[in-house]
């Protein structure tokens, strides 16, 4: 009896590994994919903001973005790339945008 429980446990070793490694993984990888993209958007929020201060002269929308995409990329991209700089543009875009409307 216990040769033929052992077997059946082995049988179902690479069927766990399988739905682990298929589903659960990915899972949790989109889980804290959503809360780093979170994280970053506050970030370039509070840097559009930032930016806004320093550059308070007219027609310096130029260097304001720069800044921003400077300072998000030396934040999240010391080390490996987390977000690139066209990701950066759209969220920088989309903070401005909620900035100016309130």
């Amino acid at each position: 009896m216990n040769d033929t429980l052992f077997q059946v446990i082995t049988a179902f070793i690479p069927v766990i590994g399988a739905a682990i490694t298929g589903f659960i993984i990915p899972y949790i990888k989109a889980k804290i994919s959503s809360a780093r993209l979170e994280e970053i958007s506050q970030w370039v929020a509070k840097a559009v903001k930032a930016a806004d201060v320093l550059f308070d002269v007219p027609k310096s929308g130029e260097k304001k973005r720069e800044y921003v995409i400077s300072f998000i990329d030396k934040t999240f991209n010391a080390k490996k790339e987390v977000i690139t700089k066209d990701q950066i543009r759209i969220l920088l875009e989309v903070a401005w945008k909620e900035m100016t409307e309130t």
